[in-house]
């Protein structure tokens, strides 16, 4: 069974940069939109520091280390996850949704890992430097035990990003017409990029509670660059865990909850 689907997923990949590869010019775009975005944001951070010496405690090596881990994060979700959460409104809208369930395979794997978008890998070697950056300038000791827990971080907080998008993506089987995952994950975006310290002063604390341990998006890329070039908090570490795992589940939940309403184009 594990052999079936790692060979769906291998030409799942290989049919995504076939069409990649028929549009060079759009993939192009995409690459040069991304490396002018990531410019925009380390000049807009470069001000920044210029007037202060540290940000609610993080310094600026300190604070591109948690870009360089919000960029890793957000990029391997883009590249796996979200053009495939995008793509459920306009099945469910068209009817192609038929076409999936009719394949032999689980159909949340078929719909999360259908397309992969090789253009939003262009800002993972940035991430990785911005990485690099912050733990050199900082001096932080590196060990090989501190790096794994980094690197098992990164992949928890994509799980739980995932989980989050496609149980709002599946609303398109009621709704039929879901155009806010773009908004929603321009928000999520903008608002994981800071320093979560920054939020606990604004409406006494609740938004920072809310974002931390109801819905810890503020956690997923806090939490390991926390881990590599501050403090290490297990507490932390363990409740990320176990929330990624059950929002993982209910996802699937979810799903297979709002499928019993599914209506198919020819019904």
């Amino acid at each position: 069974m594990q052999v079936r689907y790692g060979r769906i997923l291998l030409r799942f990949w290989k049919n995504s940069m076939l069409r990649e590869l028929s549009f060079r010019g759009h993939f192009v775009v995409n690459i040069i939109t991304q490396l002018l975005w990531v410019a925009m944001t380390l000049v807009f951070i470069k001000v920044i520091y210029m007037r202060t010496s540290d940000i609610r405690g993080w310094s600026e090596h300190q604070y591109l280390f948690l870009l360089g881990t919000h960029m890793l994060v957000t990029g391997l979700f883009e590249t796996f996850f979200f053009t495939n959460c995008w793509r459920v409104s306009e099945l469910v809208r068209t009817g192609g949704m038929d076409f999936i369930l009719l394949k032999p395979a689980n159909t949340q794997f078929l719909l999360s890992l259908e397309q992969i978008d090789y253009s939003a890998m262009a800002s993972l070697p940035i991430a990785v430097a911005l990485c690099v950056y912050g733990v050199v300038e900082g001096g932080v000791q590196l060990t090989w035990g501190k790096t794994a827990l980094f690197a098992g971080l990164i992949v928890i907080g994509v799980v739980l990003l995932y989980s989050l998008v496609f149980m709002f993506a599946v609303t398109s089987i009621w709704l039929i017409r879901q155009t806010g995952l773009n908004n929603l994950w321009f928000y999520v975006v903008s608002v994981a990029r800071y320093p979560s310290e920054i939020y606990r002063s604004f409406l006494g604390g609740v938004l920072w509670f809310v974002l931390v341990f109801i819905v810890p998006i503020l956690l997923v890329a806090n939490l390991p660059a926390n881990v590599m070039v501050r403090t290490f908090e297990p507490m932390q570490v363990a409740y990320l865990a176990i929330v990624s795992l059950i929002m993982l589940g209910l996802s699937s939940v979810v799903f297979n909850f709002a499928m019993k309403w599914y209506r198919s184009a020819s019904s």
